[in-house]
């Protein structure tokens, strides 16, 4: 069972652009930012209007620690986001690239590899048009109709490999080669799942939450004026910012920073 906030950013991601994500996100922690600083000086701090010169260092000090938390796991968050996209793209690329030497291996072995190919073809295309769309929403899953084709395609290879056992006894690379890369097609597929649940954990977004809530509350330590009113809100806007990409690049397959199903749909087109 999904939680609400891992529920929250898979249709936030699926719903909006890159760049509306980014602006929401920038315009919703500059104001929450705002108010949550403005409350706190009115309804908190202005109870304590005359403190040390240690009380003002400590506050600063804390303050500064949880901005600085907060960036810094965010920073991590985006390296392994950009990380995460361009394995994924390497990865879906090797597939396309099996799919095509293995569509090679099948139309060399003319009539007899004709439904092992046709198999192939299905699965490619149907990787595209079903799979891809189930890997980009929660939750997420493989597509039955592709695992169909996959298992068709094995049965398809077994049986052309027996052909050539009666065909040719003396080629077992033939039959080695169409079982390698079956298997590694296959391998690729369990891979893209993989790659597709390495969500963020829901107890980061409240995490992090409470750190931007609590950064806020103590920029209201003193009654600012209009210019530092916009400077935390300038602030907390560039958080925001950082949490909207981090949402953008949560899931490869999902939103327009993703990878492209056509890698796949296409890897039979020479």
């Amino acid at each position: 069972m999904f939680n609400i906030e891992t529920s929250v950013v898979d249709r936030i991601a699926n719903s909006l652009s890159d760049a509306e994500i980014l602006a929401i996100s920038a315009l919703l922690f500059g104001l929450v930012g705002g108010l949550v600083a403005f409350l706190a000086n009115r309804f908190w701090f202005r109870y304590w209007p005359t403190h040390g010169a240690y009380d003002d260092k400590l506050g600063e000090a804390a303050h500064t620690s949880m901005l600085g938390f907060s960036a810094f796991v965010l920073a991590l968050l985006i390296t392994n986001g950009l990380s995460s996209l361009s394995e994924t793209d390497k990865a879906v690329r090797l597939e396309a690239t099996t799919i095509y030497r293995l569509g090679q291996e099948l139309d060399a072995l003319g009539p007899s590899a004709r439904a092992a190919k046709q198999a192939l073809a299905s699965y490619a295309q149907n990787v595209g048009q079903d799979e891809w769309p189930r890997l980009a929403r929660l939750p997420v899953s493989l597509s039955p109709l592709v695992q169909k084709n996959l298992d068709d395609l094995w049965v398809a290879v077994r049986s052309t490999q027996e052909n050539l056992d009666e065909t040719a006894p003396s080629r077992s690379d033939y039959r080695a080669d169409l079982s390698k890369y079956t298997s590694q097609i296959e391998t690729s597929r369990a891979g893209r799942l993989s790659a597709a649940t390495l969500n963020i954990p829901d107890d980061f977004w409240i995490i992090l939450l409470l750190f931007v809530v609590a950064a806020s509350f103590l920029s209201g330590r003193e009654t600012a004026k209009r210019f530092g009113v916009q400077i935390n809100m300038m602030h907390m806007s560039a958080i925001g910012l950082a949490v909207g990409l981090v949402i953008v690049l949560d899931n490869p397959f999902r939103g327009e920073t993703s990878i492209g199903a056509e890698i796949i749909q296409h890897a039979l087109t020479p």
